[in-house]
């Protein structure tokens, strides 16, 4: 997947998404430190996965903006089993992501 080029959520393709969670909770940006409360993703079935990325949900993919994506965290690369996967993210310093 080229990153270069992905500007919405549509750039992703379908198949490409195992999972989606629901909205984020306790979002937070401070001086270029963006946070969000940890979450999970219930029941993940399929293909293993190799990043997380982030959007903003417009309701529509075509124009939903791609924020961050991540492919270094503890737990990645992940490979479903159909349980849940929890995702916690770090207290220190950068959060979710540091600009």
């Amino acid at each position: 997947m080229s990153i270069n080029t992905h500007e919405f959520l549509s750039d992703i393709t379908a198949p490409g998404r195992v999972a989606t969670s629901g909205n984020m909770g306790t979002k937070s940006s401070t001086l270029g430190v963006a946070d969000v409360a940890d979450f999970t993703f219930t029941a993940v079935t399929g293909d293993p996965s190799e990043v997380l990325v982030f959007y903003k949900d417009t309701g529509t993919a075509a124009t939903s903006p791609l924020i961050a994506y991540i492919d270094t965290a503890t737990g990645l690369p992940v490979t479903p089993n159909g349980g849940d996967i929890n995702c916690q993210i770090d207290n220190g310093s950068n959060k979710l992501f540091a600009l």
